[in-house]
């Protein structure tokens, strides 16, 4: 996962800081300081079952006081975010897991704070994707997978009904979306489509005579909006029956 995350920076025009050694070997830093923007990025990269989360805290402390003093550099500070990898099991939240991600996520201290949950299945799902689709960059790849319309519908399948299989549409949207929630700089953009006319639509499953009819209808209406529909089929040669 930590590729595939490292790779959507780098097209996002961050680079990564190696000048800053980290106690922990689970943390990276990446910088993106040019072309008007000014952001930056700890990324820790953490097995669920493996993770200390209360050692966590000290580590970033101690990550924040290094970026702090290598840096020197005005509204770090500010413009800081910590992005936490967790590896799991599975996609479904525990309790437990629900409420170490709010505390985490919602502590109003220091910096921004995103954890991005993942399994090993979706990581393999994404990787074998990315293997058969067209050479395109990876950001693209991701805005084309989340307005999938198919993985859509599975996903939400998948919502309402829990013990669904985790197949790898699932798999693979759950993880597109937590991407795009959990990584703000990325823009998501909107497929252009063309909208059917839904007079041609109409058109074609009414009968001969009974667009006729519709027409005759609408254009009555479109001359005087106030007829009332005795007065549209006296127009138009029809008896109105109560």
């Amino acid at each position: 996962m930590y590729n595939l995350i490292k790779s959507i920076f780098k097209e996002a025009e961050f680079e990564m800081n190696e000048r800053i050694n980290f106690s922990a070997i689970n943390f990276s830093f990446f910088t993106r300081t040019h072309n008007n923007k000014f952001d930056f990025y700890l990324v820790a990269d953490f097995k669920e079952k493996e993770i200390n989360f209360d050692s966590l805290n000290e580590q970033l402390d101690q990550c924040f006081e290094s970026i702090l003093e290598e840096m020197n550099v005005t509204g770090i500070d500010k413009n800081l975010s910590f992005l936490l990898l967790l590896e799991t099991e599975s996609i479904n939240y525990s309790k437990e897991r629900n409420r170490y991600i709010y505390n985490l996520e919602e502590d109003p201290y220091d910096y921004k704070k995103y954890v991005l949950t993942y399994s090993q299945n979706q990581v393999t799902a994404l990787e074998s994707y990315l293997k058969e689709t067209t050479k395109a960059s990876l950001t693209t790849i991701l805005n084309n997978l989340l307005q999938d319309k198919t993985l859509f519908s599975s996903f939400k399948k998948k919502k309402e009904d829990s013990n669904i299989t985790e197949d790898r549409e699932i798999l693979l949207y759950d993880l597109i979306t937590k991407i795009f929630i959990k990584l703000p700089f990325l823009s998501v953009n909107l497929k252009q489509e063309s909208l059917v006319s839904l007079k041609h639509e109409i058109d074609e499953t009414l009968g001969q005579t009974q667009a006729r009819i519709v027409n005759l209808i609408l254009e009555q209406y479109s001359n005087d909006p106030e007829l009332n529909i005795e007065g549209i089929l006296n127009k138009i040669g029809a008896e109105y029956n109560e």
